[in-house]
Order: C-alpha cells, then sequence, then structure tokens
C-alpha cells in the first residue's frame, strides 16, 4: 500500500483535532520549512494536494500521513 493511501486530507485531521482549516494549513507549512531545513523528506509526513469547495474552486489542502 503506498504512502498516499495510508493518508488523511487536512480537511479531514483539522475536524479530528478541532481547528480550523486554514490555521492547519499555515501549521503545515511551517512543519513543512522546518524539515526542509532540516533536510527531512517532506513526503513521509505530507504532500501538497487540492481540493474543490462546495463553489467547484479548487483549494488548497495537504494529505497527511500517519507520521504527519
Amino acid at each position: 500500500m503506498s504512502k498516499i493511501g495510508q493518508s488523511l486530507t487536512s480537511m479531514e485531521v483539522s475536524q479530528m483535532v478541532g481547528k480550523d482549516h486554514s490555521k492547519l494549513l499555515r501549521d503545515i507549512r511551517k512543519y513543512s520549512e522546518q524539515l526542509t531545513e532540516a533536510k527531512i523528506g517532506l513526503g513521509d509526513f505530507f504532500s501538497e494536494s487540492t481540493y474543490l469547495d462546495t463553489n467547484g474552486q479548487s483549494r488548497p489542502c495537504y494529505l497527511v500521513t500517519k507520521k504527519g
């Protein structure tokens, strides 16, 4: 099974932890910067993605692995 198949969307994670999705995106971006600075691959934790909102517009999200 691929890592992508074992992931949740950032929207699902935000609902699970009771955090606004926009704030979770901000935090994931901060974590991504820290991982990049530490030369740790992001793919084990997060993968950028998009979803369609209720108006059919593409919005950013992340696929979050168990490690993420």
